[in-house]
């Protein structure tokens, strides 16, 4: 018999990209704000996801301090008269974490 030989398995792909990002200006009458929803990603070792935004012509920059833990967000920190762009990424429990999804743009009056 040969010797016994332990196999470690390392996980270093990524969560599937999430879709279907849509953006929702809401604040009439109180204070404003951007509602996010996309599909969810249904991976099994899904831990959450990264929300990012920009302006037109600047990177983006992630802006939840942690995972968030459904597909759904609200950016409470938006400025009237400006308009932004938002992507999504999937982070799995090892931190792999995906591409951004497509961008979904929405402007605040």
């Amino acid at each position: 018999d040969s010797p016994e030989v332990k196999v470690f398995a390392h996980d270093v792909f990524p969560p599937t990209i999430p879709s279907g990002l849509q953006a929702v200006f809401s604040g009439p009458g109180q204070k404003a704000f951007i509602d996010l929803i996309w599909a969810p990603v249904t991976d099994v070792d899904l831990d959450g996801y990264n929300v990012y935004r920009r302006q037109e012509g600047s990177a983006p920059v992630k802006i939840n301090a942690e995972l968030v833990k459904t597909p759904a967000y609200r950016d409470t920190s938006v400025v009237s008269g400006k308009h932004y762009l938002y992507s999504v990424s999937a982070v799995d429990v090892r931190g792999n974490e995906s591409a951004r999804s497509e961008e979904a743009g929405e402007t605040v009056p």
